[in-house]
């Protein structure tokens, strides 16, 4: 392969590995959240609030971002994106105190918030909008793969090279791919693209109009989503489990989560996306509610599913929304995956706040039932998402 000449498919598959390295980073937080909590002494309200943080600059960073990358050929966010959620996830297990966790844990959120509205963006820009779902779901293949590979990394960093160098090791395959990136993909804009003059606020306005339905379905699988993924950790450790089982149940749940949307994307394109969408956020809570009252490998085989139904709406409602405003896809993804990421990011201070106060049962309960309440916006998309 010429990487000066690679064709679109070969450009994807670099970003899909792109969002790898930026997102195996990025899930550092729930592996090392029991430790953060015995070694600072901090309440699950507190430690929520780190996510919560992340949630926020993610809410407020990623649209900016987006409105910024629909503007600019050159790749510069998909490059420092990485690079700033490396060293802020692998320096955050070495914070002194909760002001320095606060720091690092908004470092690496300020690299989600650069990388992932180019990241995705560029894929519709890249493959011109042909199989536009499926082309999503490889690029959030990426992430899914980090996601449940890096409680695992983790653990293994930790091991090799301790906390105090493990960011030395994490910094080096960063640096290779985004040298591999400025050859293999100059530009991430269509040929002859539109010229884009609005302000960020009009320009906000303007696609949100255009994808709030979609937004909606976005915010509540968020909340449960990053809720389960923060506090199941803690969950697993309230009963005795080590680091290395947090990072083997971690792992399972989030291999299933990797592959269901390369799965669903397909069958959406096929049958109807509003269809596949309304079905598998309907049966998430089936099984994410049960996950959260039983315990051992049968709670783990229900989140398994239930977080796979989840995900794998994902390419779902960002191609939904993609296609809603094809001129500016960055700022679409940026409010699909980012805004209501970072708001849904928002409820872990609170529910940590309800699991100090009723237990985790009760909080986790919670998050397998936040599901339902994105099928109203589902039932009400116009007929041009019902694809």
């Amino acid at each position: 392969m010429n990487v000066r000449n690679a064709r679109p498919p070969e450009q994807i598959a670099l970003l899909s590995v792109l969002h790898f390295l930026n997102d195996i980073h990025i899930s550092f937080l729930p592996t090392f959240v029991p430790e953060l909590v015995r070694r600072l002494g901090l309440s699950l309200a507190e430690a929520g609030a780190l996510n919560s943080l992340a949630g926020l600059i993610t809410m407020l960073g990623q649209p900016l971002f987006g409105y910024w990358s629909d503007r600019t050929e050159r790749p510069w966010y998909i490059i420092a994106g990485p690079v700033l959620a490396c060293l802020g996830a692998t320096l955050l297990p070495l914070s002194p105190n909760y002001g320095v966790a606060l720091f690092l844990a908004g470092l690496w959120s300020v690299g989600s918030a650069i990388f992932h509205p180019q990241g995705s963006g560029g894929v519709g820009h890249l493959c011109g909008g042909s199989n536009l779902s499926s082309y999503i779901a490889l690029f959030g293949l990426g992430g899914m793969l980090a996601a449940a590979a890096s409680p695992l990394y983790a653990v293994t960093l930790v091991r090799v090279m301790g906390l105090q160098w493990m960011w030395t090791v994490a910094i080096v395959p960063v640096a290779a791919a985004i040298s591999l990136a400025l050859v293999m993909i100059p530009k991430l804009r269509d040929p002859g693209g539109v010229t884009l003059t609005t302000g960020v606020f009009r320009s906000f306005s303007d696609v949100f109009g255009r994808v709030w339905r979609v937004w909606l379905v976005s915010v509540f699988r968020s909340v449960s989503e990053q809720g389960i993924r923060f506090f199941l950790p803690v969950v697993v450790a309230s009963r005795g489990g080590s680091l290395e089982k947090i990072g083997g149940v971690l792992f399972v749940i989030m291999l299933s989560a990797a592959i269901s949307p390369l799965v669903f994307s397909r069958v959406a394109e096929r049958f109807g996306r509003d269809k596949i969408l309304a079905r598998l956020l309907a049966a998430a809570p089936l099984l994410l509610v049960p996950a959260a009252l039983t315990e051992g490998w049968l709670s783990v085989a229900f989140y398994t599913l239930g977080y796979g139904a989840l995900t794998a709406t994902e390419p779902i409602t960002n191609a939904m929304a993609q296609e809603a405003a094809p001129h500016a896809r960055a700022m679409a993804s940026s409010i699909i995956m980012g805004f209501a990421f970072g708001l849904g990011g928002l409820f872990t201070a609170p529910l940590g706040a309800v699991a100090d106060s009723f237990g985790l049962h009760v909080t986790m309960v919670i998050l397998g039932i936040a599901p339902v309440f994105a099928l109203p916006a589902v039932l009400s998309f116009p007929p041009q998402n019902r694809r």
